[in-house]
């Protein structure tokens, strides 16, 4: 199952990159924060802290990011 985690995360990371290459705001953020929460959680299921340490601090920015659109 974790393995399924990593390679969708990965899949929607680079779709967020893609979006964000064609400037397609805010599909970019949504993909990021769901990119990176699932990356987040597969690096604190592995006790991997340098990897989920850099997605918790990317899930906080795209959470800002998201809290900005909506408000």
């Amino acid at each position: 199952m974790l393995e399924i985690v990593k390679w969708s995360g990965t899949i929607i990371c680079l779709i967020g990159t893609a979006v964000t290459n064609f400037n397609l705001y805010p599909y970019n953020i949504y993909c990021g924060f769901v990119g990176s929460c699932m990356w987040a959680f597969a690096g604190f299921k592995q006790k991997d802290y340098a990897l989920f340490s850099v997605e918790i601090v990317a899930v906080v920015m795209y959470t800002i990011g998201l809290g900005v659109l909506f408000k």
